[in-house]
């Protein structure tokens, strides 16, 4: 991640920082004097920092943001599929696109692991902070580690619906998952995500100078709570916490679509809150490796594609003709090979970059940014004139045409459902707005809202995702109702 020199940290120091103060009783316990414990290390303004770094870092890890969290939220829904390869490691990322799971699945387990690492290293801040004397620095703190639990809980609750709630630092991430064999609901979990985020938008900045780009601010805070609202049905919550990003005046709709793509444009003007990378201190992003084609060589860069990730035919032709330079920005159906000639390949061009190793990109991974903001509070505000003002204010900045009139005569939810997927597309948004629309399209059950999703799920559809059976056998969690059991 992109930290302020004073607080840098490497991949190896965060590593052996996560595992001394997020570990089990018998190693915090004879852990050496040279190494801090929860007592001991929580001291200074530089220890908390140091803390949050920790809590920053899970967004990069493999069940979270650098790899699983697409598989979970972005290739579930009708947006992408695995790619060409379905066989080896690939086929546990197929049989999710399939909905054919199992209990067992390798990346819902990390998924598990990882999100309750990212819960717990927060967990261990908030009650940590206390010691802090009374000051803008205490309140700034806590507002960040309640925006990242906020945001680790959201994809949990999205994922699993009923999940182990902890608001408490226990001895580490298998503990904090863990609550005498029982989950909460979605309800009691979207309850406590919403109150955490009321608070933590009141205790955080609009902004940070100095190189912070990489913090929570009370615009991000704002932004997730909207998204939360919205989940739970409670469009005038939602209106009013998306109201106060707008009329912060921090953000803004960037000219260019494709100006928000790529290692330049990083943390900027339309960006709420992102996933930072930085391929010069070991942590850089897989994502240009991943989702370029198979065979073709980065440009500019190292290393082949794994062609995973990869738009479906449905959602090529989701965009329209209007839609050209969305489309031209976001994905393609051909590529260049090496020797000059134009191969067929459907791939996703918003994570293109240039690559000095496999796997070590600087792309960013922006998680909330001002144009879907606008689209769900046009969601909030539901079909009215102010509605469909704000879905022309997203669409007028990709129109070749600015005079071009949407048509508005069509199922004002269908239409949005649309935009938000041409808009936001291979951002993780597309399962979490498929699972929320539901409530919205009146007499059409919610597998016919594409076809593609209808065909794989006539028998088998499945809106939430396995509790791990790890989890099941070690921690004694009842499995959840939602899951309607994975082929194989």
């Amino acid at each position: 991640m992109r930290f302020p020199l004073s607080t840098r940290l490497s991949a190896a120091t965060i590593l052996v920082l996560a595992l001394t103060l997020v570990s089990c009783d018998s190693f915090v316990d004879k852990s050496p004097i040279s190494n801090p414990s929860r007592e001991t290390f929580y001291e200074t303004q530089g220890d908390f920092e140091t803390a949050l770094a920790g809590a920053y870092d899970a967004l990069q890890l493999e069940g979270t943001f650098s790899n699983n969290y697409w598989v979970l939220f972005e290739m579930r829904g009708d947006n992408t599929d695995q790619g060409p390869d379905q066989t080896g490691l690939a086929q546990r990322i197929a049989l999710l696109n399939q909905f054919e799971e199992t209990t067992t699945n390798e990346l819902i387990q990390r998924s598990w692991i990882d999100t309750y690492d990212g819960i717990e290293r927060c967990n261990i801040i908030l009650d940590q902070v206390e010691t802090l004397p009374d000051g803008s620095f205490k309140r700034q703190v806590r507002g960040e580690a309640l925006f990242l639990r906020s945001l680790y809980y959201y994809h949990a609750a999205v994922a699993w619906g009923s999940i182990t709630l902890k608001t408490e630092q226990t001895d580490g991430p298998d503990q904090a998952a863990q609550s005498d064999g029982q989950t909460d609901g979605p309800g009691p979990v979207y309850e406590q995500i919403s109150g955490d985020l009321e608070t933590a938008q009141e205790l955080l900045p609009s902004g940070y100078d100095g190189g912070l780009a990489y913090k929570a601010t009370s615009g991000a805070a704002n932004a997730l709570l909207g998204k939360v609202y919205l989940t739970m049905g409670q469009q005038g919550n939602a209106e009013t916490a998306l109201q106060r990003v707008i009329d912060s005046g921090e953000y803004r709709l960037l000219d260019t679509y494709e100006d928000l793509w790529g290692p330049g444009n990083e943390n900027n003007a339309e960006s709420i809150f992102e996933v930072q990378y930085t391929p010069a201190s070991g942590e850089g992003s897989p994502f240009t490796n991943t989702f370029a084609p198979a065979a073709a060589a980065v440009p500019g860069g190292v290393g082949e594609g794994l062609a995973e990730n990869r738009p479906t035919v449905p959602m090529k032709e989701a965009y329209l003709d209007e839609d050209g330079p969305r489309f031209q920005a976001s994905m393609d159906t051909s590529y260049i090979d090496s020797d000059g000639s134009t191969e067929p390949a459907r791939f996703i061009r918003k994570y293109e970059s240039e690559p000095f190793a496999n796997f070590e990109a600087e792309n960013n991974w922006i998680v909330l940014r001002y144009a879907d903001v606008l689209l769900m509070m046009a969601e909030a505000v539901g079909p009215s004139p102010r509605a469909w003002d704000l879905i022309d204010q997203v669409r007028d900045r990709s129109l070749p045409d600015p005079q071009f009139d949407v048509d508005r005569s069509g199922d004002f939810y269908k239409q949005l459902l649309r935009e938000r997927q041409v808009e936001l597309a291979f951002e993780n948004h597309r399962w979490p707005d498929l699972k929320r629309f539901e409530r919205y399209i009146d007499g059409v059950a919610f597998e016919k809202v594409s076809d593609e999703l209808s065909s794989l799920t006539q028998n088998n559809f499945n809106l939430l995702y396995p509790i791990p059976q790890r989890e099941v056998d070690v921690a004694g969690l009842v499995q959840n109702d939602g899951y309607g059991g994975g082929g194989g």
